[in-house]
């Protein structure tokens, strides 16, 4: 995989995310999405969400300049790992590259299923709102019908609209996630190539 590869992917991938976002707030939809979550979480997730894309990119920096290492030959991880091969360790150091590079991304794909799960909990959160103030007793007197039917509004909105965010947030961080195992896959398996040649 090149160096520059990679990063056009990422930059490429996001561009269209956030063309999207700004498309949704053209049509008005953020705005209706931060009046109609009175919980906030749909912000909270939001927040998350750049956190994990930030962290997206950093590591994608990280394994860019691995990759410009290896094309120099020298350096980096590709110096260490070619120490370790030489020292008794052999196969373990081989594994070992494996496993810290993956480790290093996995944070990554946990904040992306952290999104989804924010939304889902919004869910609840917006049921326990609709459903709070519902009562056999205020259903018989007509003056509190309609702020019951207000609460229900409100605690719906908030249940459909954190979902809607934290899965649609997942999606599109999870799709980084993806990008970023791969290039990473293709670093693991270029150091350890070079490695042993």
């Amino acid at each position: 995989m090149h160096h520059w590869l990679l990063w056009s992917r990422f930059v490429a991938l996001n561009l269209v995310g956030f063309a999207g976002l700004f498309l949704v707030w053209i049509n008005g939809w953020v705005d209706r999405i931060v009046t109609g979550d009175a919980s906030r979480i749909s912000i909270v997730i939001f927040v998350l969400f750049l956190i994990g894309l930030g962290a997206s990119a950093w590591r994608i920096d990280k394994v860019t300049r691995e990759l410009d290492f290896l094309r120099l030959g020298e350096g980096g991880r590709l110096s260490s790992y070619r120490r370790a091969l030489e020292s008794a360790a052999g196969a373990g150091a081989t594994r070992a590259l494996e496993l810290r590079l993956f480790s290093r991304i996995a944070f990554v794909r946990h904040i992306s299923n952290m999104l989804v799960l924010l939304g889902l909990i919004g869910t609840v959160v917006g049921f326990v709102m609709a459903l709070s103030n519902v009562s056999a007793d205020a259903a018989a007197d007509v003056n509190q019908v309609s702020r019951m039917v207000g609460m229900l509004i409100e605690g719906m909105g908030v249940a459909l609209y954190t979902t809607l965010v934290g899965a649609v947030l997942h999606m599109w961080l999870a799709a980084n996630y993806q990008l970023l195992a791969t290039g990473t896959a293709n670093l693991a398996a270029a150091l350890i190539d070079a490695g042993y040649t």
